[in-house]
């Protein structure tokens, strides 16, 4: 009886650390962190510069494994200012490092000063120049798994946010997946401005992330939010007026766009049965951890740390318990896999270099009929009927840059792949 208890015991404890991803994520297994900085990208900022884009990376002393989640962080500041130093960043990243994860802290393009923002375009175009970064940010990380893995990462648990406009752009990057989704006049100035995608860096690889959270974040309208988007954490005041709770200009009020807070955010995300999580307090501080009195601060801190540990540890895809839906989206629903390695063993066909400027060609494993390009707009630009080949080139120098839409056909049946022209 002895033994069989025993056999039991063991199995059942076997079982218990399999779901726990191996007994890492939730509390703090290592004791020193490693902080390391990369450029991971570079753009235009609002000055007409080639900024150079930073991140500074975040791995516990000794952590040898080699699927790790990212957590990437974004820092606040209005997106006039801030720096991924940020006190609070630099705390979460230290504590989520030591539990396992790889974390980083990335800069993106800011405005030049405030008063730029009381314009609707700028502020349009400068929330979704730093949402390209983060992009860039998340397609760094994959391509270091396609290149050999030298950071121990899972391409497929990458989780992205931030404080205030950090969290903003976490969130808008993770349910603005089609531009489309956005007002008419906000999408002629997302193209005007490199689209979604833009060119920022480590183009070809998939920018969707597998979670976000927002320290008093907010999204463009909760519609873009569908039902099998990724989960959400938030932690928000309710009379925060920098970053409203519920909807309403940013700033203040000064801002000229209307946002919807953490609080209208939670409704639709019950309402399509995403899990999310939102820590609300009764007050006005922003972010919610900068409170009046510096206990209460702390305290706050402490609970958004732990809970933001908890939120992504019910997420990772190590945990067999994780409250993702099943049919979540990833990058597959994009055609575009987690690399450009998964690419070629999921598909018969694709399209490269892309990014391109001069040359584009398609090839696949069975012949083509036909082929044609469409602009962003649907516009048909090129097409032509093909025989006995699988495998063509096309001249694409004249294309201005953007996006651009590749359709083949093959067996009768039509099949897309995005081209961005650089």
């Amino acid at each position: 009886m002895k033994q069989i208890f025993t056999l039991l015991l063991s199995f059942f404890l076997i079982s218990t650390y399999a779901q726990t991803c191996a007994g890492r994520y939730q509390t703090e297994i290592y004791n020193q962190v490693d902080v390391s900085t990369v450029d991971y990208g570079s753009a235009v900022n609002v000055f007409g510069n080639t900024q150079t884009l930073q991140m500074d990376i975040y791995q516990a002393v000794g952590d040898t494994a080699t699927d790790r989640p990212v957590v990437i962080f974004c820092f606040g500041g209005s997106f006039t200012a801030g720096s991924r130093t940020s006190g609070e960043l630099v705390d979460f990243a230290t504590d989520l490092a030591k539990r396992g994860f790889v974390c980083a802290s990335i800069d993106y393009r800011l405005a030049g000063s405030p008063l730029e923002l009381v314009i609707e375009e700028n502020i349009v175009k400068v929330v979704f120049s730093a949402v390209q970064d983060g992009k860039a940010a998340i397609r760094y990380f994959r391509k270091d798994f396609d290149e050999g893995n030298s950071l121990g990462i899972s391409p497929d648990n990458i989780f992205i946010g931030g404080t205030s406009a950090g969290g903003i752009l976490a969130a808008n990057l993770a349910y603005v997946d089609d531009v489309s989704k956005l007002p008419s006049e906000w999408q002629v100035w997302a193209e005007e401005n490199g689209g979604l995608e833009g060119s920022s860096g480590n183009p070809g690889y998939c920018s969707y992330p597998n979670g976000a959270f927002g320290f008093a974040g907010a999204v463009g309208d909760t519609s873009f939010i569908e039902e099998n988007d990724v989960p959400y954490y938030a932690c928000h005041s309710t009379g925060d007026q920098t970053v409203r709770y519920d909807y309403g200009a940013p700033l203040q009020g000064f801002a000229p766009v209307s946002l919807y807070g953490s609080g209208e955010m939670e409704k639709r995300f019950n309402n399509l049965g995403i899990y999310n999580e939102l820590d609300t307090y009764n007050d006005g501080s922003h972010p919610p951890f900068f409170a009046q009195d510096q206990i209460t601060s702390d305290q706050r801190t402490l609970d958004t740390r732990d809970n933001l540990g908890t939120f992504l540890y019910n997420i990772l895809d190590c945990n067999a318990g994780n409250l993702k839906k099943t049919d979540q989206q990833s990058c597959a629903d994009f055609g575009n896999p987690t690399s450009i390695r998964a690419i070629n063993e999921a598909k018969d066909w694709g399209i490269y270099p892309n990014p391109t400027n001069s040359f584009l060609t398609i090839s696949g494993t069975s012949e083509f009929e036909s082929f044609k390009i469409l602009d962003a707009m649907g516009r048909e630009l090129m097409s032509s009927t093909l025989q006995n080949t699988n495998q063509i080139t096309v001249d694409v120098q004249d294309f201005a840059s953007g996006m651009y839409f590749v359709y083949v056909q093959s067996a009768g049946v039509w099949r897309s792949e995005k081209l961005l022209i650089k």
